[in-house]
Parts: structure tokens; sequence; C-alpha cells
């Protein structure tokens, strides 16, 4: 676990980070949370802070060596989802229960369950608006009430490890911060990880359609996508216009095209990038043109790219500004 005693901070405009040694000032690094803390272990504290914040929502990573209580509320308005980094043997408690590691819990911004956490935590504290999760769950046609605490027993998920591997990469201070500056980086960073966490409270199991049924849904959403073919839009976008969950929505294309829907919008938004390049007119650098498009990590679009188009997206460009030469 973390032992420096020293504080440091690192910002972007969207993205802090904060090692603490004193659990007060760790409760306080949170911005727009009043929080208190309570040691309950013995020894020196050691923690830190990572922070991401977009529009509507505000990712905090929680990493401290002692055992504590929590009290308090988080920004106003929203609602809190909370998941492990990683597992620890002993369980945490809310409210006068006990649970493992391995869920998620979620509860209402502004009246935050007081929660027991063991020794050498890790954990996501993702604050989403609640007009934002309202929208998704209404199109999407999926349960949460909204007016309690709830706590979902995980099993390791598909949709779980694709949340915390992407959280991981994103909210490391050493990555490329920069890139956390565009609106369109944002959006794909929120979107990604509102679509996760619907997967991972959505309960219902996809009922059986027939071909032509899953067929309709799959042609509404290629026509969603289609209409939109130079900026394809997100998968949670996607999933609010045709109505489904991504469960179901992925259930009928695997059936009727036997692709997931998400390959199939990463498929769309690597040929937006190379109709563009192949623009002669196009004067922009091949970074500025995949971070328009959404794609946060660029040495796997460079790979994603060269995959499909049996070249790199740089030899594209070098090849279209030779043609005009």
């Amino acid at each position: 676990m973390l032992n420096s005693r020293s504080s440091a901070e690192h910002r972007a405009s969207v993205l802090k980070f904060h090692q603490t040694s004193d659990i007060t000032e760790h409760a306080a690094g949170m911005t727009g949370w009043d929080v208190r803390y309570d040691q309950i272990s013995p020894g020196q504290f050691a923690g830190s802070i990572t922070e991401l914040s977009i529009k509507g929502m505000q990712l905090v990573r929680d990493q401290a060596n002692q055992a504590m209580v929590k009290n308090g509320a988080a920004q106003a308005g929203s609602i809190m989802f909370n998941l492990p980094f990683t597992a620890t043997l002993d369980n945490v408690y809310c409210d006068g229960h006990a649970f493992n590691l391995q869920s998620l819990l979620v509860s209402r911004g502004e009246c935050l369950p007081e929660i027991k956490t063991p020794s050498n935590i890790d954990v996501i504290c993702i604050s989403l608006q609640m007009k934002l999760l309202q929208e998704s769950l209404q199109k999407q046609n999926i349960s949460l009430d909204l007016t309690s605490t709830h706590c979902y027993q995980l099993p390791l998920l598909n949709s779980q490890i694709e949340l915390l591997h992407f959280l991981d990469s994103v909210m490391n201070p050493e990555s490329n911060t920069a890139l956390l500056e565009h609106s369109a980086i944002q959006n794909s960073i929120r979107d990604t990880v509102l679509q996760c966490l619907l997967e991972l409270i959505d309960k219902e199991k996809v009922q059986h359609l027939e071909p032509l049924a899953r067929k309709r849904v799959v042609d509404r959403a290629r026509d969603y996508m289609m209409a939109r073919i130079n900026e394809p839009p997100s998968i949670v976008e996607l999933c609010n216009n045709v109505g489904a969950s991504r469960r179901k929505l992925q259930y009928c294309f695997q059936e009727t095209l036997g692709i997931n829907p998400v390959a199939y919008l990463r498929i769309l938004r690597l040929n937006a990038v190379h109709r563009e390049l192949l623009n002669p007119f196009c004067t922009e650098l091949v970074h500025d043109i995949a971070v328009e498009r959404g794609f946060l990590h660029l040495s796997r679009f460079a790979n994603d790219y060269k995959q499909l188009f049996g070249e790199l997206p740089s030899e594209t460009l070098r090849r279209t500004q030779s043609q005009v030469c």
C-alpha cells in the first residue's frame, strides 16, 4: 500500500491525483463531497485520491491503508455507485449489513449510507447525475429503485472486468492526461462507464426473439448508426435510441450478424477516420482525427486501423498527400 508521507498533486483540467498521510486531509480531497472518515485501525495513515470530473459524471478512486468508518454526502442530485478495484478477505459493513467486496453498492449521493471498510481498500466511486441515469434506465427498460440503497452481488462478469480495466487506464495520472481535455474523449468515457453500470444492474434475462424481431432491432440500430456515419454514436446513445439494453442489443446483433454492437460501432468509427484520411483536403493530424472520433488509446486505435485496412493511419495520410502532390 502507499507509504509516502508527502502530499503531491498532478492536475489536468479534469484529472486530479492527491496522496495523503492524514485521514482528515484524505476525506477533504474529493470535490463537492462533505464526508467524515474515522480511522479505526492503528498506524500511520497513507492514502490517495484520484478524481476525474466530466460532464454528468465524477469518478473517484479511493485508496487507503487503514480501516475506517465513512459518513456524509457526495454531490447533490447524484446517484453513487461503489465498486471494488481489488478484493480483500474482510467484509464491508453498510448500515449494519455485511457484504463482501465483490459487490456493487448503489445509493443516493446526498445521503450516503454509513460504511465500515477494512484495511488496504481500493474502490472506485462513480457519481452520476440523476437525470442522466434516469434517461437511460427509462429508454432501455431497466428497473432500479432510486429511493434507497442497493447492493448487487457480482459474479466476475465481462462487463465488470471491462469497466475496471478501462477505468484503471483512464484514471492513470502518468498517462497522457491532455487527451482528457477533448469533449469527444470525455463523452466516450462517460458513455462507456454508464453503459457498463447499466449492464451490471440489469438482472432481467433477455427474452428469446424470433429472427424477424431480432432483425428489426438490428435494422433500427444500423439505421441510427448510418444516419450518423461521420460521427458514430456511443453504445449508450445507441441503446437509448433503439430502446434496448446492451444485453438485448448484443443478443440481436450476435444472432443476426455474428458480431457484437460494440465491435460494429468501432468498425464504423475506424471507417469514419479512414474516409477523413482519404480526403485530399484534410489538414488535420491523425492524432486529432482519432481523438475527434473518441479514440482514447491511440496505440490500440493504430493497431485496429492497420488490422482493418492493412496499413497504419499515418500511411493512409501519406498516400493521400502524395497523390495530391
